[in-house]
């Protein structure tokens, strides 16, 4: 198992803010792919414990005062907090909770990232139980809108409609907003449109491996214009 880091970028002052690592596999199966299976298998907990754990290790490379998040469920991220990590402080640090993770079992988890110091993020808002209800009752730092639900926005009504509504909900708790899943100028400017306060996808990079980071940073700065701090 190893890691690539994929830009997330602040839309209000076009900066780097910093990374979401991203698990990638030597055998070719997709990071769902492991992780649907160690859930079969019953050591879901034990292989994202392990992710994260590795994540912690491989973020020494990266310029201070970066966000680095990482994506895990509740029971994970309980698991973590009571592994009592050393995380970097030269960092900021970022739990996604992913929209998998049922309610009865991730309710602590707001309390676990701030035992952590970590800031807490609803991933995939829109699918699963990431829903506007957990987003009131969890009162995450970031909401992150599922990708697919972003890209049905301008086709769907109801589209719209679950958009405006999970909006609404981060701003009435004071929270932030993240979209994934920009690959197009056209999405950059709906998401601009829409006020969303961060943004990752493929227009503006993939993931990419440490090593490479400095080198793709610098791409990005000049085909868009996005300040880099630290690269």
């Amino acid at each position: 198992m190893k890691f690539v880091f994929q830009p997330l970028i602040n839309l209000r002052s076009t900066t780097l803010l910093g990374f979401e690592a991203l698990a990638r596999f030597s055998d070719g199966r997709s990071p769902d792919e492991h992780f649907s299976a160690a859930r079969t298998e019953g050591n879901l907990v034990e292989l994202e414990l392990r992710a994260l754990e590795r994540i912690v290790e491989s973020s020494q490379g990266l310029p201070d005062g970066l966000l680095l998040t990482m994506n895990a469920s509740g029971p994970a991220i309980r698991a973590f907090a009571h592994s009592e990590p050393a995380l970097d402080p030269r960092l900021l640090w970022g739990l996604e909770l992913h929209e998998q993770s049922a309610p009865e079992v991730c309710d602590a988890a707001r309390i676990h990232a701030d035992e952590l110091g970590c800031l807490l993020l609803v991933d995939d808002a829109g699918i699963g139980y990431a829903t506007r209800g957990r987003i009131l009752r969890l009162k995450p730092h970031i909401v992150k809108l599922d990708r697919s639900l972003f890209i049905r926005y301008l086709a769907s009504t109801q589209a719209r409609e679950h958009v405006d509504i999970l909006l609404a909900a981060a701003r009435e708790i004071g929270a932030r907003t993240l979209v994934e899943g920009i690959e197009t100028g056209e999405h950059l400017d709906l998401a601009r449109k829409l006020d969303f306060d961060y943004a990752q996808g493929f227009y503006f990079s993939p993931g990419i491996e440490l090593a490479g980071l400095p080198a793709a940073m610098h791409e990005l700065h000049g085909r868009l214009g996005i300040d880099i701090p630290g690269f």
